[in-house]
């Protein structure tokens, strides 16, 4: 199958759309498409009403956020997943939820947040909630994580819009960690993922921009193996052509890729930049030398239509910095940038509306004194509304700009239509109105406005605002946070050895943790600060080493909130600390235990320290006499990887297994393995281990090309590993060898 992708890529290596044609369709087939029993019309009428209250309730809780009532507009979206479970706008709970944590760099919270969205049965949800937890473990340096999370939209997703983020991400991860191999390979692939939606839609690309054109044809495989050059024609309506050099994109030799600037003006073909006017469209001609169907030479074309996103917006008097507020009886200034109204070689226009509102007195209702009513919004009233044209700064700039005076009036009496003026009075705004005909955002046109306050030289009325913080929460929480401090330093005494100072540090954190317990059992707390307040006083206890009573506060969190994300990461602490106590086998209890919880994160943790648990007391064994049996142990790994593939503990498992068979000499199985991972985990942060041990394996097996070509490609891939100078050794070792 041969394709033209023409892409459009803005902000350098960031999110990129891009644009697919295929010359061959498949068939529809009518009989792949299921065939549901569709809801009733009373289910249907029931399901709709009760997402119209969770999202009226998730609205008010975003309106608080954005009047910074934080605390209230928490407890606001964190109450619609629990009131509505069914609805699906508690996905954009989620969300909101995730991208507010993200806003406050609490990016643990925001990752719990956003691993909701993969119950969603939406494929877009799904892709964001993925991609969104990588971006999160990127910011805290978790590259493991985050691999695994972006990877998944890469191979899951690749039609979605968060693919090219991902590739970009994944690119970061590998240049952070010094591979600069790899974060080139990743960075290449931006803008090479493309929807299904896009390919068969229509396909518009970004005026001003460069216009990226991507080839998908397997025979061109042959081409990059002769190092031949591979060229598309791009033409305009307008009259312009330029010829379009591709490049090899990835390793496969199945993907090419390249790109031409776009810039307004005069078609002038053949210096190399697209010119293009408002409402251009290039076609992009690929000539396929052997198809399919077995036909020689055939062209292959694909249409972009070029459109401008509009902005616009008030200006200072120089057109250059958007504003948000203008002066009364002195001239504000408009500016709108559209290069789909760039038509002539002339400057042209275009037309706005402007329009001066005022909000509307609200009548004050005696029997609701003292209530506060959340969803009652302002209500905004035309006064005047005037249309102005604006004029092009130059010919195919595609910058539009005009001015008008706001006339103060003092009342409705005097308000009056001149040329060139809008009247205005105190405590108005100011809406700017622009139809924007064509653009990326939408299919349709869409309406867009930018409002600004009008200034008139006087102190606004200042509001006083005095929320009271109710005292048994605030206590609560100093508390806390002094319980957290103690912890700490409780932490740290331990550490150094000194174990009666952090024993007296974390007692001070205890009495602390339980005012803060007893408080929630008198009053209503928010139930994230209590179950902190539980999380902390198990981890005071630990510092005591009390693991007994650090279970039994384990199970009371459990009792009174089962759903809690914080369980199974306590009973995980608290299995560690069995294993450091000597008491092994009640470690590999209380992390099967994580296993057999309904909805956990750590499960994949949890079996893999079962493997190391077993390992070790093989280990432990065989110091009595004889070889250790960890066949128990690589059974456990085994399961741990293929379980859980999508963790980071599948491939530190994989790298166990590999260890035991190139210990016990299976150097063919040990080979095989590896291929594996290699094609699992392109991103592991273990790779350059493995290489090493692909290294050994195949040398011990008399395979020197292949052992000389990995032990190349770790110096080459991983120049920064501390085992960069062993492969060097090994490959002087295999040189003289071959």
């Amino acid at each position: 199958m041969k394709k033209i992708i023409p892409s459009f890529m803005e902000r350098g290596l960031g999110l990129t759309l891009c644009l697919l044609a295929a010359a061959m369709m498949l068939p529809y087939n009518a009989e792949a498409v299921r065939t549901t029993t569709k809801p009733g019309a009373a289910e249907m009428k029931e399901d709709a009403k009760i997402d119209f209250q969770a999202n009226d309730l998730l609205k008010k809780g975003i309106e608080l956020l954005d009047q910074k009532q934080d605390e209230r507009a928490l407890k606001l979206i964190t109450s619609v997943p629990r009131m509505f479970p069914n609805s699906k706008v508690r996905f954009q709970a989620y969300a909101t939820l995730g991208k507010y944590y993200v806003e406050k760099r609490n990016y643990e919270l925001a990752v719990i947040q956003f691993q909701q969205l993969g119950e969603s049965d939406d494929p877009e949800v799904q892709s964001e909630g993925l991609y969104q937890t990588g971006i999160c473990y990127y910011y805290l340096n978790n590259y493991d994580k985050a691999f695994m999370s972006l990877r998944k939209v890469t191979n899951d997703f690749a039609g979605s819009v968060f693919a090219n983020e991902s590739y970009y991400y994944i690119g970061q991860c590998h240049f952070k960690q010094s591979r600069w191999a790899k974060a080139i390979e990743a960075l290449e692939m931006v803008g090479t993922s493309v929807s299904d939606a896009v390919i068969q839609g229509p396909v518009r690309a970004e005026a001003g921009q460069r216009l990226y054109v991507k080839i998908f044809d397997q025979d061109l495989v042959v081409l990059k193996e002769l190092q031949k050059n591979l060229e598309v024609k791009v033409t305009t309506k307008g009259g312009d052509s330029e010829a379009i050099k591709l490049e090899p994109l990835g390793k496969s030799g199945e993907f090419y890729i390249g790109s031409v600037p776009t810039h307004p003006g005069d078609p002038k073909p053949g210096d190399g930049i697209l010119e293009i006017i408002g409402g251009d469209i290039a076609t992009i001609e690929y000539n396929d030398e052997n198809t399919e169907a077995g036909k020689m030479n055939q062209k292959l074309q694909k249409k972009v239509e070029i459109v401008s996103t509009a902005s616009i917006g008030f200006t200072d008097g120089a057109y250059r910095e958007y504003t948000k507020g203008v002066f009364a009886d002195q001239d504000c200034f408009i500016r709108v940038k559209d290069l789909d109204k760039d038509v002539t070689p002339q400057q042209d226009t275009l037309t706005v509306r402007i329009s001066s509102e005022y909000k509307q007195e609200k009548k004050k209702d005696e029997t609701k004194e003292g209530i506060e009513l959340a969803d009652e919004t302002d209500t905004w009233l035309k006064r005047e509304s005037v249309e102005l044209i604006l004029k092009e700064t130059e010919p195919h700039s595609g910058i539009f700009v005009g001015s008008l005076l706001p006339r103060l009036v003092q009342n409705e009496a005097d308000v009056k239509m001149e040329e060139g003026r809008i009247s205005v009075m105190k405590g108005d705004e100011l809406v700017l109105t622009y139809n924007d005909e064509k653009s990326m955002v939408s299919a349709d046109p869409r309406e867009i406005t930018y409002r600004v306050k009008l200034l008139i030289g006087q102190i606004q009325d200042v509001k006083i605002e005095n929320r009271v913080v109710d005292s048994v929460d605030l206590k609560a929480r100093k508390n806390l946070i002094e319980a957290k401090l103690y912890l700490k330093l409780g932490q740290i005494f331990k550490d150094v050895g000194l174990n009666k100072n952090a024993s007296e540090k974390a007692e001070e954190g205890l009495t602390r943790i339980d005012e803060v317990i007893s408080t929630s059992m008198k009053a209503s707390l928010d139930r994230s600060l209590v179950e902190e307040a539980f999380s902390v006083k198990w981890e005071l206890l630990l510092v005591q080493d009390k693991l007994a009573e650090a279970i039994g506060v384990c199970q009371t969190l459990t009792q009174l909130f089962p759903d809690s994300t914080l369980v199974d990461r306590a009973l995980l602490r608290i299995g560690q600390a069995k294993v450091d106590a000597n008491l092994p086998d009640e470690g590999i209890r209380i992390f099967s235990s994580i296993i057999n919880l309904p909805k956990s994160n750590l499960k994949a943790e949890a079996q893999y320290n079962i493997g190391v648990v077993l390992e070790k007391m093989a280990i432990a064994r065989a110091q009595k006499g004889g070889q250790p049996d960890l066949g128990q142990a690589m059974l456990t790994y085994k399961k741990c990887s293929e379980a859980y593939p999508e963790s980071p503990f599948a491939g530190e498992s994989l790298d166990k297994i590999a260890n035991y068979y190139i210990t016990n000499k299976d150097y063919q199985r040990a080979v095989e393995l590896m291929e594996q991972v290699f094609q699992d985990y392109p991103d592991a942060s273990f790779l350059d281990k493995m290489l090493l041990k692909w290294v050994i394996a195949t040398y011990r097996m008399g395979n020197f090309p292949v052992a000389k070509a990995k032990a190349e490609q770790l110096l080459s891939e991983y120049p920064n590993s501390p085992l960069a100078e062993k492969a060097r050794q090994f490959l002087e070792t295999i040189q003289k060898k071959m």
